[in-house]
């Protein structure tokens, strides 16, 4: 029954969404289930049969890659990602069974560094070049949008495409009533942990503190938690979790808030007092190696993870703990979309592409062999993936967690508030200091943004 309405829901809002804008369709959206915590999860079994048989699943069949009818010339469709380990072998599976069907449209996918790929599309695509397909989160769909970088689906968003889709995995790809791509796969924070040092997750801040603290051996290089403290989008679920925001409910700019303020003070706790965070920035790189190694407990990271764990590391995912009592930790929720350049040259065999990449057929694909928490309803009501307790904390996590703003504004948020937790965590600087410095600084990038 609840499967049902909410696929009635989705369709509803889809219809709803092209007929009138987003500003029309409040109505059609599905009530915020309740949150419920999801017990910790163990990894799933290894199964490298269904990893195989996943993608030649997802190819032959008719929806997600028809018989090579595509019409015209010979065309090549570009792609452009950031994935790493196994969303990147997911991917590359699909192109290679799509390149198998389609003689007349071949898709070409370029890796990017995850800290390249947003100046190279944004230098390439104003000069002609660039991809035609750009898959990202949707936080920067609101000013690639304004700068005139990707361009909306238009009539391509059809209620029966929307309709496969959870539903706050669309609404944060809208921008200004316009769609602008179909979403790929959700993505979270949550809590990943070693079962071999921490058999069972903390279920509070306090708590985690006071297990990391027996695991902290600076000599050793060992320490109780990792994740990219100075990162805003890593530091979300402090701030979050805090009551905080980036803006408020009328757009304004809120960085140097009390309860931002609350958050920094939190995590420069961790480091300076508890001490259970590495010594100075460390990069996702480090932060994998790290767990790997069994130099650390407890991490915080998302689905990409999961690819990166070593055969034979017993772990662990757990929604995050709370802040304080019924005050959780959230993370902000990211929706991976595929996006449209607005200079394709192929933009029919683009959207075609981006069909099939997000059928629910090569959404199986995705989460079998890469990992992705998929944005494909049809996906979850399969017991398999239903039932699956990874796939169930992850869910979970996203019922607390907040979309990123996506707005145009947000492109001159980022690199002030990293530097702000740069100084206030790892530095001298208190936290009102280096946060009302963020907020003017942000405050004068969006005014010059607007002349």
């Amino acid at each position: 029954m609840r499967k049902n309405l909410t696929l009635q829901l989705v369709t509803a809002a889809a219809a709803c969404f092209l007929a009138l804008g987003v500003n029309g369709c409040k109505k059609a959206e599905a009530p915020a289930p309740e949150a419920k915590a999801a017990a910790p999860a163990e990894q799933p079994k290894e199964n490298q049969e269904a990893d195989k048989a996943a993608a030649p699943a997802a190819a032959a069949s008719p929806t997600a890659a028809a018989a090579d009818d595509d019409p015209g010339p010979a065309k090549t469709v570009t792609v452009w990602h950031a994935y790493r380990d196994a969303e990147r072998a997911a991917l590359d599976r699909l192109i290679e069974h799509w390149n198998g069907k389609h003689k007349n449209t071949q898709i070409q996918a370029l890796s990017v560094p995850p800290d390249a790929i947003i100046d190279k599309f944004q230098v390439a695509v104003p000069n002609g070049n660039g991809p035609d397909i750009m898959i990202f989160a949707h936080d920067k769909i609101g000013v690639w949008a304004r700068d005139g970088l990707i361009q909306p689906l238009g009539e391509f968003a059809t209620p029966d495409r929307l309709k496969r889709f959870m539903p706050q995995t669309v609404k944060p790809l809208v921008f200004e009533k316009n769609l602008y791509g179909l979403p790929l796969a959700y993505k979270s924070l949550v809590l990943f942990y070693n079962k071999k040092m921490v058999p069972t997750p903390p279920t509070s801040l306090t708590q985690l503190v006071e297990v990391a603290k027996g695991f902290t051996k600076p000599d050793a290089e060992s320490f109780g938690l990792a994740y990219e403290a100075a990162n805003l989008y890593f530091h979300g679920p402090f701030l979050l979790g805090a009551g905080g925001a980036v803006f408020d409910d009328a757009g304004a700019l809120k960085i140097d808030s009390p309860e931002a303020k609350k958050a920094i003070d939190t995590v420069r706790g961790l480091y300076k007092d508890a001490k259970i965070l590495p010594q100075g920035t460390v990069s996702g790189f480090v932060i994998t190696s790290m767990f790997n190694d069994g130099k650390v407990p407890f991490v915080l990271q998302g689905p990409w993870f999961i690819g990166e764990i070593e055969k034979g590391v017993e772990w662990g995912v757990a929604v995050l703990p709370e802040l304080e009592p019924g005050k959780p930790l959230r993370p902000f929720l990211g929706s991976e979309a595929a996006l449209v350049s607005a200079k394709t040259q192929n933009k029919d065999a683009a959207l075609r592409v981006i069909d099939y990449l997000t059928s629910d057929e090569a959404a199986l694909t995705r989460i079998e062999v890469g990992k992705q928490m998929v944005a494909n309803i049809k996906t979850y009501e399969m017991p398999k993936w239903g039932d699956d307790p990874v796939v169930k904390v992850f869910r979970a996590q996203a019922e607390t967690a907040v979309p990123m703003p996506s707005s145009a504004e947000m492109s001159a948020v980022w690199t002030p508030y990293n530097a702000a937790l740069q100084k206030a965590i790892y530095g001298d600087t208190k936290a009102e200091e280096a946060l009302a410095e963020a907020q003017k600084r942000a405050t004068d990038d969006i005014a010059k943004m607007k002349k």
